[in-house]
């Protein structure tokens, strides 16, 4: 892999330099080194143990990480060569895939003898409608006019070895409605499983769960299973924490049990439990569907595959590729009313910017929670007419040229705004007021050089990171660079810069307003298929939107005046 394919790749860190004022020091027979690395995403801990890129040579041991100075540490044992400028790390290799891969083999293997178990994963498979006891398929799975969040409730206590779908947009409540699920489930006297790819979402799924649990005087033991000390939930509440450890963990008195798909494929615990929560199911794939699937007769995948999707390498043959949520709902934007629950109201944007996303990615079906209205940026318009607004959606036009990942002109621009907004105040939705600091306002790029470039031009502390980054945050103010100056100048192919879930994400982190700065040659630019018009079409509908707000609002200004 070439420089520029290191520093977007999640899994690497790339391009390490010696730090000029940290020089080596020894611990015992091993020596620390220090360097700097530039802005890029990447998954990579303390604690890691990666390899050099290239040579596939043991790095080290990560003993110190600053992602915001951009400096690492590394041990280095005596029989190591020196790490050369401009070295990238990449991880030490894949997880063992035997227990999964064996859990897979069980699944197919009883199919293939005629069995009737695993029920839920074969009706995901067949992308069968979910089947609810007493209920014929094909119904509504919430009625007209129920409570998304009870409605859900009532589906899975009713769910009859099968499947159901949560789809939960941006600010919807899709942590709130899991967690009240599975609440209910316990006290009903059910034996419920969590799982995802990250332990960020198992535990930030956790924590409401136990909450919720404690206030509603549920008496219930449970436990989540982490590889390391920092994965750990942490509360030392009575979900408790098991770390490491060849064996699962899992006892008999635990009614909630927690890990990833590693945990839950294991053969011990095969259809173990009532119910398998599998949260960011948009973000999981098929075969780890069907390899932690086989713990569970029911099985409730929570997500919303119209934001980011998880990371795809490699070739997949069929639809084996997809998430789960991608290959259930087969491109539909919105789960349908018989196959699962689509949360349809955002407490986090104001109604102005919802209304946008709710059309562009949501087939109308997205509203705003009635307090969002009270949300809204109070700073004079007249420090920058082109950008601030009360609140909704602007789109701030950049010319610039022969720009692909980094664009000096958008970054100047943005830092116009940003500052004009600093010290400003905002409302939220209780009707409070608050000062604007950094920790307001998110600016957000494709590309991790724009990053790069923005982090030094905007002030110290100012939260600045890809799309990837930020999903699941949230600030009263979204500013976006798309940094590509024309589709001559794409780094990368259009259905990355115009990815419709990308700009999703990016917009709908913001309550109150969110603004893209783009050249407007990017609205221009030759497509060769239908589905790249389409995407395409995305940015140009947020332009004539945008457009169409700063008008009414120079309206009603004008007439204001005039009165």
């Amino acid at each position: 892999m070439d420089e520029e394919a290191l520093l977007n790749d999640a899994e690497c860190l790339a391009n390490l330099m010696p730090h000029p004022t940290m020089p080596p020091r020894k611990e015992k027979r091993s020596v620390i080194h220090a360097f700097t690395f530039p802005a890029q995403d990447f998954k990579l801990r303390i604690g890691d143990t990666p390899l050099r890129s290239g040579t596939l040579e043991p790095a080290g041991e990560i003993v110190s990480l600053d992602e915001d100075k951009g400096i690492i540490e590394l041990k280095l044992g005596p029989s190591r060569s020196p790490i050369e400028p401009g070295t990238a790390l990449i991880p030490a290799g894949p997880i063992g895939d035997a227990v999964l891969r064996a859990a897979i083999y069980r699944y197919a293997e009883l199919i293939a003898a005629g069995g009737k178990r695993y029920n839920a994963i074969t009706a995901i498979l067949r992308r069968d409608r979910p089947r609810l006891i007493d209920r014929e398929s094909g119904r509504e799975i919430v009625a007209e006019g129920i409570d998304a969040t009870t409605g859900a409730v009532d589906a899975l206590i009713a769910l009859d070895s099968s499947y159901l779908l949560i789809q939960g947009p941006p600010g919807a409540g899709k942590t709130y409605t899991s967690s009240q699920a599975i609440v209910a489930l316990l006290a009903a006297g059910k034996r419920v499983g969590v799982a995802s790819n990250s332990h960020k979402a198992i535990n930030n799924l956790l924590s409401d769960v136990e909450t919720k649990a404690i206030a509603q005087g549920l008496q219930c033991r449970g436990m989540k299973k982490s590889t390391r000390e920092d994965q750990a939930l942490g509360t030392g509440g009575w979900i408790e924490d098991v770390v490491g450890g060849s064996g699962s963990g899992v006892e008999a008195h635990h009614r909630l049990v927690a890990g990833t798909a590693w945990l839950f494929a294991r053969e011990e615990l095969d259809e173990a439990f009532d119910y398998l929560f599998i949260d960011e199911a948009g973000q999981v794939s098929l075969a780890n569907i069907i390899a932690m699937g086989v713990a569970a007769r029911n099985i409730v995948l929570v997500g919303d595959q119209m934001q980011l999707s998880q990371p795809i390498k490699g070739t997949h043959p069929g639809d084996s590729g997809l998430s789960a949520l991608d290959y259930l709902l087969e491109g539909q934007a919105t789960v349908p009313a018989d196959q699962g629950v689509f949360l349809p109201v955002t407490r986090r944007m104001h109604p102005d910017l919802c209304r946008f996303v709710s059309d562009a990615v949501y087939e109308s079906r997205l509203r705003a929670e009635a307090s969002t209205a009270l949300q809204r940026i109070d700073v004079d318009p007249a420090r920058d007419s082109d950008a601030i607004a009360s609140a909704g959606l602007r789109f701030v036009d950049v010319h610039h040229s022969d720009c692909t990942q980094r664009s000096q002109p958008e970054a100047d621009r943005l830092s116009l705004t940003y500052r004009a907004l600093l010290g400003g105040r905002w409302t939220d939705r209780h009707g409070e007021t608050h000062l604007i600091g950094t920790d307001d306002i998110l600016v957000v790029s494709p590309y991790n050089m724009q990053v790069e470039l923005l982090k030094r031009v905007l002030p110290e502390g100012a939260r600045v990171g890809t799309v990837d980054k930020f999903q699941g945050q949230e600030a009263p103010v979204v500013l976006v660079s798309m940094a590509t100056s024309s589709g001559d100048d794409l780094p990368r192919n259009i259905e990355f810069l115009y990815s419709r879930n990308r700009l999703n994400v990016a917009i709908s982190r913001a309550k109150c307003l969110a603004v893209i700065y783009a050249n407007p040659r990017l609205l221009e630019i030759p497509c060769s298929t239908i589905g790249q018009m389409e995407l395409v079409d995305g940015l140009c509908w947020a332009k004539q939107f945008a457009d169409e707000q700063r008008k009414n609002a120079l309206d009603i200004l004008t007439d204001s005046c005039a009165a």
